[in-house]
This record gives C-alpha cells, sequence and structure tokens, in this order.
C-alpha cells in the first residue's frame, strides 16, 4: 500500500459515508424527528465513520493500540458492542458463542476490532443470517470461526487479485492481520482465524 493508495481509499470511503449521511436525510420529513430507523441508520453510518478515521489514522502514522488480555466475558461483552449496531442495521442477527473459550485470557483490543471489521466485511454475503461466531483457545492459539459459507473477501486471499477493493477496511483488516500474525482459512465449515498466543502476554 502506497500513500497514494491510501488517499484515494480515505476519499473514496468518507464520499460513500457522506452518501449514506445524506440518504438518511433525503428519506426523512425534514418537519419530523427522525424514525427509529433512520436513527438507526444515522447512528450507525456515525459508528462507521469513526472507525475509518481509526483505520486511517493507524495506517498513515503506522500507530497501533497496545495489546492487553482480558477475561473472556470482558472480551465478549467488548466485541458484542461492536457487533450489535452493524446486526441491527443489516437485519442479521450475529451470535457470538463459546466453545472453549474460557480457558485463557484474551488479546485486545486490535484483536476484537479486526473481529468486527472482518464481520461487516462478510454481512452482506451472510445476511439474512443468522451469524454464528465461535470461539476457542488452545495452548497455542485464540480462534475465531465464521461458520457458514460467506466467502473469504478478496483483499484476505493469499495473493489479492488485481480487482480487488482499495478501500480502507480492506487495507486495514489485511496490515492488521499481518502484525497480529493471523491465520486464516477457509474450511467446509466456514472461516477459521487463529491467533498465536504470545508469550510477552501471558
Amino acid at each position: 500500500m502506497t500513500s497514494d493508495d491510501l488517499w484515494r481509499a480515505a476519499l473514496h470511503d468518507f464520499n460513500n459515508l457522506l452518501a449514506s449521511l445524506q440518504g438518511v436525510l433525503d428519506l426523512s420529513d425534514p418537519r419530523l424527528p427522525l424514525d427509529a430507523r433512520n436513527r438507526m441508520r444515522l447512528e450507525f453510518s456515525l459508528e462507521d465513520g469513526k472507525s475509518l478515521i481509526a483505520m486511517a489514522r493507524a495506517l498513515a502514522l503506522d500507530r497501533h493500540p497496545e495489546a492487553t488480555l482480558a477475561s473472556w466475558g470482558e472480551w465478549k461483552a467488548g466485541l458484542e458492542a461492536r457487533l450489535d449496531p452493524m446486526s441491527a442495521m443489516f437485519r442479521c442477527p450475529i451470535e457470538l458463542v463459546d466453545v472453549g473459550a474460557e480457558g485463557a485470557p484474551w488479546p485486545t483490543p486490535q484483536w476484537q476490532d479486526w473481529a468486527a471489521a472482518f464481520t461487516r466485511q462478510i454481512l452482506p454475503w451472510a445476511a439474512p443470517g443468522p451469524v454464528r461466531l465461535e470461539a476457542t483457545v488452545s495452548p497455542e492459539a485464540w480462534s475465531l470461526t465464521w461458520v457458514g459459507d460467506a466467502p473469504l473477501p478478496l483483499a484476505l486471499q493469499p495473493e489479492p487479485p488485481p480487482e480487488v477493493s482499495k478501500n480502507l477496511p480492506s487495507f486495514w483488516l489485511r496490515i492488521v492481520s499481518q502484525r497480529l500474525g493471523l491465520s486464516i482459512q477457509e474450511t467446509p465449515g466456514g472461516i477459521v482465524v487463529q491467533m498465536a498466543r504470545n508469550l510477552s502476554l501471558q
């Protein structure tokens, strides 16, 4: 990714964000308060914008939050807080399930941010869902499995094709995947992502 790629992606994504905000206004009666559906769309768009700003800052400055450890319960609550707005927006239930996650603390916050951003990328294919996200931990790795047949985003393919979308989330997901040393596999049961347990975090 070059600085020119980053500028083009930022302009493209923020143009789409403004179009989304304009869409909320166009669908609303200016004489009345926003109804619940349009208020949700507005809030989701604003949160999307905040996420894009955070991604752009991280990519431009190469600054990423320091990893800490949280209990499974805290980690789960943090990820669910990120997932709930997109679940409501896409009308697609997302269930985060413990299938062996209690055995160790989990790294935060970037592993949560990555999982949320990845879910956002596959939701258009997974909707109307439901999406089942299974979490487990072993002595070697933390693992998340997105159960189902949603395809792996092109940006995360081992060799992304030339036509891959050049947007901030795609750049950010790929770079943070490399930074965290994530292993990403498409399996018959879904997409499995593993993060090796770093002894320095124990």
